[in-house]
């Protein structure tokens, strides 16, 4: 890839639902080379997905987070049967304590935990550990991977909005493609594009979506990113090194989960001699935290998109 390849790239982590025209104007090339080159990034696998982050807690669901070690020989049918499960919205190949760590999605956590009983007893003679812990909040920084770090801001309060049927064709439209423009949305939900419009922008504002991105093959950026579990005591403390995070140009996201001590962080690297030196010089601005757990990711291979169960 060229530097025309990754600020491409940049933006679209920055906002996907970007127009092709204004994508090119950007990167001050032609829209049909700016189409060409973005088609090549799909092609090629660098891009895998178009993301569209929407709040599932705004629409009655939980979430968990498994980590999860599987005999080895079964490691190819494990990957298989996750794929096409209609509860799970994000999984990783992992080098270290685990060798998979996954999300679940259900309407309850007594649902959450039945999904979870689903794999344990499918694959009960080859799982050799687990760990189910609820996710609180995971924030997203992909664009970072693209020396992108935006500036925190004050968010302004949400807006009430209650959604209806045709609300959530919407949203499971995007949920499987950020891209989709107003026309076929338009088609799906039969209204006209103006309207489909309104309602994404009122969906927006009101917290339902958050975010579009896109959903990348980190290897091919020349990347090596890391799950870190950090604990510390300290409430105050914790938040400081939370918003620390959020800032530092290294990080790729923050996991928060519900009764646990520890908070996750994805770090990343070009050469994985650096990662000692990153982590070296987080401990030294926040001494009271504590590492207890660390893996590479090797391959995520479901992106953070929301299952299909919740729009059933």
């Amino acid at each position: 890839m060229d530097k025309t390849d990754q600020l491409l790239l940049r933006e679209l982590m920055i906002n996907s639902r970007i127009h092709i025209t204004q994508l090119a104007k950007k990167l001050k090339i032609s829209r049909e080379v700016a189409t060409y080159r973005l088609n090549r990034l799909k092609k090629e696998s660098v891009i895998l997905d178009f993301v569209t982050e929407i709040d599932y807690t705004k629409l009655g669901f939980v979430a968990a987070a498994v980590f999860i070690n599987v005999k080895s020989t079964k490691q190819k049918e494990f990957k298989e049967f996750l794929s096409k499960t209609d509860f799970v919205s994000w999984v990783a190949e992992l080098s270290g304590l685990w060798s998979f760590g996954l999300s679940i999605v259900g309407k309850t956590i007594d649902e959450v935990n039945q999904h979870l009983l689903q794999i344990l007893n499918k694959f009960k003679e080859d799982i050799i550990d687990h760990r189910f812990t609820l996710h609180h909040k995971s924030t997203f920084f992909y664009e970072k991977y693209l020396d992108y770090v935006s500036q925190i801001k004050t968010k302004n309060r949400k807006v009430e909005y209650q959604v209806d049927h045709k609300d959530k064709i919407i949203l499971h439209e995007l949920s499987k493609n950020s891209r989709l423009d107003c026309v076929y949305l338009a088609r799906k939900v039969k209204l006209t594009a103006p309207a489909v419009a309104n309602r994404i922008r009122k969906l927006e504002s009101s917290g339902y979506i958050s975010k579009y991105s896109i959903f990348v093959d980190i290897s091919k950026l020349g990347l090596f990113q890391y799950s870190v579990f950090v604990t510390n005591k300290d409430v105050i403390d914790k938040e400081n090194f939370v918003n620390h995070l959020r800032q530092h140009k290294n990080i790729s996201f923050i996991a928060k989960y519900i009764g646990d001590q520890f908070i996750e962080f994805g770090i990343f690297v070009r050469d994985p001699y650096n990662l000692r030196e990153r982590l070296q010089e987080i401990e030294e601005k926040f001494p009271h935290n504590r590492v207890i757990e660390m893996s590479l990711f090797q391959k995520e291979f479901v992106s953070i998109g929301l299952p299909s169960c919740i729009f059933k």
